[in-house]
């Protein structure tokens, strides 16, 4: 089944205005304790969770993420701001390192994006099989991703130009108004998550 982009569009608004939103907030500026809750809450969403170990869980079953709130903690927009794959590749083998050297990429680039957004760019397997990329290869699937988006970039501004006629159908008005949907439609990051939907799809 093919959806449009207009589709992909609103399918974002909802997950920003449920999920993304309160995750980027919640790691930027919460406590030590709505930070863990929340990271848990985005890798459990994001079905990442599975690659770190529980044993160090309580009852609470957040515990495990505490190396990672410790690691996101220290990083800044301004260290991606250069090579962003190397320095991606930095906090994916200190996550690796605390984990046990498990697979972290995915979760790594989930999370670095839910906090400081632009430049990250998310490592996804299926959006690594819709542009075909090797397995693990962070650079060559960044270096596709911009290629491909690049083709559909003018086309998802002009969508997202138009996604505030609509807001009445976003998962939660009394947010979603039409200027606040502009406004964040407007948004570089807002936009190529709006890819990244299309892109999933794409690939299942």
């Amino acid at each position: 089944m093919k959806y449009s982009l207009e589709y992909f569009s609103l399918h974002y608004l909802n997950m920003w205005l449920r999920h993304d939103r309160f995750y980027h907030e919640s790691i930027n500026n919460g406590t030590r304790k709505e930070k863990l809750v929340s990271i848990k809450k985005a890798a459990t969403y994001y079905k990442v969770a599975r690659n770190l170990p529980k044993e160090y869980d309580e009852d609470i079953g957040y515990e495990r993420y505490e190396p990672i709130v410790k690691i996101l903690d220290k990083a800044i927009a301004s260290d991606f701001s250069g090579d962003t794959v190397k320095s991606i590749s930095k906090v994916q083998d200190k996550i690796s390192r605390a984990y046990g050297h498990r697979g972290v990429l995915s979760i790594t680039t989930k999370l670095l994006w839910l906090k400081i957004r632009d430049p990250i760019i998310i490592y996804d397997s299926q959006a690594r099989k819709a542009l075909n990329t090797e397995d693990g290869d962070l650079s060559g699937f960044c270096e596709a991703w911009r290629d491909e988006y690049s083709r559909h970039d003018k086309t998802i501004a002009s969508v997202c130009g138009g996604l505030h006629r609509v807001a009445k159908y976003s998962c939660d008005q009394s947010i979603a108004t039409p200027k606040y949907v502009q406004e964040v439609s407007a948004q570089p990051w807002f936009q190529e998550r709006v890819f990244d939907v299309y892109l999933w799809h794409k690939g299942q």
